[in-house]
């Protein structure tokens, strides 16, 4: 199935949610967050949201200065 992770077209297994999704790209879910569709998910329903066809991911990490 087709969707878009931060503007780039992938393609992932039917039945992924947002933690396999994660996994599968090796990015560890401290320090982010993840917008589907320009709703931001909370990080408590990651396990729960099925990724489907063309959604428009956007993972945005949080980054520290000083």
């Amino acid at each position: 199935m087709n969707i878009f992770i931060n503007q780039e077209k992938k393609f992932v297994e039917e039945n992924t949610n947002l933690n396999l999704l994660l996994k599968k790209l090796r990015i560890e879910d401290k320090y982010l967050a993840i917008e589907v569709n320009l709703e931001i998910i909370p990080k408590s329903k990651y396990s729960q949201y099925i990724i489907k066809e063309n959604d428009k991911i956007e993972i945005i990490r949080a980054v520290g200065g000083g």
